[in-house]
């Protein structure tokens, strides 16, 4: 029998497909980024972008997919899909830029 919550409101629907790209893509730049630092990037400024993706982006990234309910409260749904949509953005921007710049 199911509970008074189902099925799930279209926000938490979306939010679950939305975390399938962003574990993925997270768990992806992690595996790979990781391996592009350990081989060594021979430019200063690549290599301060890919850190700089790795230890701060891919995290918020995280942060801000799991803190769906306390940023719906606040800033209402709407508002939500925008942020995650910034945070995203700005990291698929960095993840590409580091990867153009690694060659």
């Amino acid at each position: 029998m199911a509970g008074p919550n189902w099925p799930p409101s279209r926000f938490w629907q979306y939010w679950a497909l939305a975390g399938m790209l962003v574990l993925t893509a997270a768990f992806w730049w992690g595996v790979e980024g990781y391996a592009r630092f350990e081989s060594g990037v021979g430019d200063a400024i690549a290599d301060g972008l890919l850190r700089f993706s790795l230890l701060i982006l891919t995290p918020a990234l995280l942060i801000v997919w799991a803190a769906a309910a306390w940023f719906r409260r606040r800033i209402g749904e709407g508002g939500y899909w925008q942020f995650l949509g910034l945070v995203a953005l700005i990291w698929a921007g960095a993840v590409a830029v580091t990867r153009i710049l690694i060659g």
